[in-house]
C-alpha cells in the first residue's frame, strides 16, 4: 500500500511540475537593465543577458564584453546592441539605442520596451563575423523532458541582406570560453534552428521549435552558427555590405505539455485595472490575449494588465510549437456602491503557504493576521500588486494591512510555522471574512 501511494506522490508531482512551468527564461523580453543604454554594444547592461566572451581577456585587450552589467573593453565584432525606450535622443544624440527611431532602424519592440539589435551574418575585410546573444535560465533543464523554445525576430532597415539558420544553442556555458570575440561558432549544432530567409522589416516573425533536454542546459545563445558559404542570402536592394541584421524579442522557454493559463476570476471596480494570466515568468510568453467578443488579439504574453469598463471575459491561446491550448478568466466590474468585499470572489492562495501569500479580491480592505490565541502578528507590508512581495519580513501590525489593489502578496517569511486567522475586514460596512492559512 505504502509503494502505491508513493508512486501515485511521484506521478502526481511530476505531472504537476511540468504544468506549473511557465517561461524558463530571465528577462525574456529585455525590460530588465542595470542601466540605460546610451551606445552601442551594451548588451550586458540588460540583466541576465550578454554576448559570448570570454571574460579572462587581459586588461589591454582591445576586446569589448560585458561583465554583470559592466564594460571593460570595447569591440564591434561580438557584441549585440540593447536598444529601449528609456533612452532619448538627448541621452544617445547618435541615436545608436534609442527606439523607435534608431540609426540602423525604425521600430518598436514586439512587447515592452526594449530588444536586442544583433546580425546573423557579417562579412567585413574578409571576415566572417556574428553578434550571439547568450541569456540565462532560472534552474537546468529537466533531462529527458521536451521543451518548446520560441522567440521573435524582425528584419532591420539597416540589413542589405535577408538570412537564414537563425538558431539557438543551449549548454552549460562553456561556448562561453571563446577565445575568438565575433568568431563563427559551426562547432557547435543548434537544438533550434529555423532554415527560412526572414526578410520581412515590418512584422516579427516567430522562429519556434522543440527539443528533448539532456539536463546540463543552463544557458541559451542565438544566432546564426553556420559559415557564410553555407548560409542562404537574399538581397534586399539596399547597403552594400554583405550584411544581416535582425532585432530579437519575447525568448521562451516552455515544457511541453504545459497548458494556458488566464488567471483567477476577479473582481474590481470601476477605473480600476488588474493583472490576469501567469503571476510569475509569464513574461514573453507565446500567448494571444481575446475578449470574448472579439477576435482580434488586445495583447500578447502570459500575464498582461487590463482595464475593462464592464465585466469582461478574457480567453488566452498559447501555441507550444503547435499545440494550442485556451483558458478563460472572468473580470467583473462592481457597481458603484456594491460591497467591495464578497465570499465569492475573495480568494487567499497558496494555501498551505510557505514565505508568502496573496489576497485577491479585497481592494479598499483592511487584512488582519492572528495566530490561533488570538493574537495580531508581524509580517512585511503588502506588495502593492507587484508580482513579488518586496520588503523585509517583521514589520509589527498595529492596525492591519490595506489593500490598495485587487491583488496583493503578503511576505510571512518571518513567522514561525502553524495555523493562522486571515481576517479580511471593510471598513465601511464593518463586513468581515475569516480564513485559515497554514504557514509551512
Amino acid at each position: 500500500m505504502k509503494k502505491i501511494i508513493l508512486v501515485l506522490f511521484i506521478y502526481t508531482f511530476s505531472a504537476l511540475y511540468v504544468k506549473a512551468q511557465t517561461n524558463l527564461v530571465k528577462n525574456p523580453s529585455f525590460e530588465q537593465y542595470y542601466t540605460c543604454p546610451h551606445d552601442q554594444f551594451e548588451v550586458s547592461f540588460c540583466k541576465y543577458w550578454s554576448a559570448v566572451v570570454d571574460t579572462s581577456y587581459a586588461e589591454d585587450s582591445s576586446f569589448l564584453h560585458g561583465v554583470m552589467g559592466t564594460i571593460r573593453t570595447y569591440d564591434a565584432g561580438c557584441m549585440p546592441y540593447y536598444c529601449n525606450t528609456c533612452d532619448d535622443i538627448i541621452a544617445d544624440p547618435s541615436g545608436e539605442a534609442t527606439v523607435p527611431l534608431n540609426a540602423f532602424f525604425y521600430h518598436y519592440p514586439r512587447t515592452g520596451n526594449g530588444m536586442m539589435f544583433t546580425n546573423n551574418l557579417e562579412e567585413v575585410w574578409g571576415n566572417d563575423n556574428r553578434f550571439y546573444l547568450q541569456g540565462r535560465l532560472y534552474h537546468p533543464l529537466l533531462a529527458g523532458q521536451s521543451y518548446c523554445v520560441t522567440f521573435y525576430v524582425v528584419n532591420t532597415h539597416y540589413t542589405g541582406h535577408a538570412t537564414n539558420n537563425m538558431g539557438v544553442y543551449f549548454d552549460n556555458g562553456m561556448i562561453d570560453t571563446t577565445t575568438e570575440c565575433g568568431k563563427v561558432h559551426t562547432e557547435y549544432s543548434p537544438q533550434i534552428l529555423d532554415t527560412a530567409v526572414i526578410s520581412d522589416t515590418l512584422n516579427w516573425t516567430k522562429i519556434q521549435g522543440s527539443f528533448i533536454a539532456t539536463g546540463t542546459e543552463t544557458f541559451l545563445t542565438i544566432g546564426n552558427f553556420f559559415d557564410s558559404i553555407h548560409t542562404r542570402k537574399l538581397y534586399l536592394g539596399h547597403g552594400a555590405p554583405l550584411h544581416s541584421y535582425y532585432l530579437v524579442d519575447d525568448v521562451s522557454v516552455i515544457a511541453t505539455g504545459t497548458t494556458a493559463y488566464a488567471g483567477r476570476d476577479t473582481t474590481i471596480h470601476a477605473g480600476d485595472s488588474t493583472y490576469i494570466g501567469i503571476d510569475r515568468n509569464g513574461e514573453g510568453m507565446p500567448c494571444l490575449w481575446y475578449t470574448l467578443v472579439e477576435p482580434t488579439p488586445i495583447d500578447s504574453g502570459g500575464r498582461i494588465r487590463v482595464h475593462p469598463a464592464c465585466t469582461t471575459t478574457y480567453i488566452v491561446a498559447m501555441d507550444l510549437c503547435g499545440t494550442i491550448t485556451y483558458d478563460t478568466v472572468v473580470v467583473t466590474v462592481a457597481d458603484v456602491g456594491m460591497n467591495k468585499l464578497n465570499e465569492q470572489f475573495l480568494h487567499i492562495y497558496p494555501n498551505p503557504a510557505k514565505d508568502n501569500f496573496t489576497i485577491e479580491g479585497a481592494l479598499g480592505c483592511e487584512v488582519r493576521i492572528y495566530n490561533v490565541v488570538g493574537q495580531l502578528v508581524a509580517v512585511s507590508p503588502c506588495c502593492h500588486g507587484e508580482p513579488t512581495c518586496r520588503g523585509s519580513a517583521g514589520l509589527t501590525m498595529t492596525t492591519g494591512l490595506n489593500m490598495t489593489s485587487n491583488k496583493e502578496m503578503i511576505d510571512i517569511s518571518g513567522l514561525s510555522k502553524g495555523v493562522y486567522i486571515v481576517e479580511v475586514l471593510e471598513p465601511e460596512t464593518g463586513m468581515k471574512i475569516s480564513r485559515r492559512v497554514v504557514k509551512e
